[in-house]
């Protein structure tokens, strides 16, 4: 008779596949991106209008000093998180593998971030916006997602979900906090949370395979952080965003800005809006492959 054996796991990243798969989607994503943004008149000037209701918001008030101190402190920031979360990995571990891998994957998104940005992709002129060098993908928002990614990547399974809650909490701040200064239009953060999303995948599917003895777990009941409840706060958001981004965009391009409104006010809450949205999706996506194939299974002998 088949019984199940006790504490017996699955191996941790069974099926390279989905791996691969949710790979190929952010890359996807990417070039849809970029062409549709890029590439496309009507996208430039949906991108366009959002960068300038940014910049008629903040102006010089308060408020932009606030994000612009933000901003200005994040490399730091985001340096010290991604810095603390892989030494403390590497001591609870005695073992430094996971949190090399993590570092190298940070470095790959900042890398390849760089790379596309200025000299791989160019950002055609169409008359449409005065800034007409490329910033597809943000670089800033690069480093913060990546940072954090990091972080998740060598934190204990049971854990994860609360840290991709938290992580795609600071991803979306730093992306409207970008946004919002007029640094980067929107389509360029969320390229930037493909990038960071991406080298994440890859590098889980490396640290998964070769070290499964710590990436199991009991399932979304057994502990607090790793409750349904997480994921659910980012996909909520993240599906409500693009769905609002449009809505607003579309409202007050085709009918116009009600009473009391501007059409600037209503393109800076469409631009927030997507960049919310593809935040808690990106991390989302990011919890639910994790938590996929690192939860334990009974096994039949």
């Amino acid at each position: 008779m088949k019984i199940p054996a006790v504490g017996g796991p699955h191996r941790a990243a069974r099926n390279p596949g989905l791996w691969i798969l949710a790979m190929l989607l952010l890359a996807g994503l990417f070039g849809v991106a970029y062409w549709a943004f890029v590439l496309t008149a009507t996208g430039q000037q949906a991108d366009d209008d959002a960068l300038q209701g940014a910049l008629s918001f903040l102006g010089e008030g308060r408020a932009r000093s606030a994000a612009l101190s933000f901003l200005n402190e994040l490399p730091l920031v985001s340096g010290v998180v991604a810095v603390l979360a892989l030494a403390t990995a590497a001591i609870v571990r005695r073992n430094l593998y996971a949190p090399v891998v993590a570092a190298l994957s940070f470095g790959a998104a900042a890398g390849s971030t760089q790379l596309l940005k200025h000299l791989l992709l160019f950002r055609p002129d169409m008359g449409i916006s005065e800034a007409t060098m490329n910033s597809f993908p943000s670089g800033h928002t690069t480093v913060a997602t990546s940072s954090i990614l990091a972080a998740f990547l060598v934190t204990a399974p049971r854990w994860r979900p609360l840290i991709a809650a938290v992580g795609g909490l600071y991803a979306a701040v730093t992306g409207i906090s970008t946004f919002a200064l007029g640094w980067h239009r929107p389509s360029d953060i969320i390229a930037a949370y493909l990038v960071a999303g991406f080298w994440a995948l890859l590098a889980g599917l490396v640290i998964l395979r070769r070290q499964p003895w710590w990436n199991c777990w009991d399932g979304p009941d057994a502990f607090w952080a790793s409750s349904g409840t997480w994921p659910t706060l980012l996909w909520f958001p993240g599906v409500l965003g693009f769905i609002g981004a449009a809505g607003a965009y579309l409202f007050v391009t085709r009918l116009g800005a009600p009473a009391g409104t501007t059409e600037q006010g209503w393109f800076l809450v469409s631009g927030a809006l997507l960049v919310i949205g593809a935040a808690g999706c990106l991390f989302g996506l990011l919890s639910g492959v994790f938590s996929h194939q690192t939860r334990r299974r009974g096994r039949w002998r």
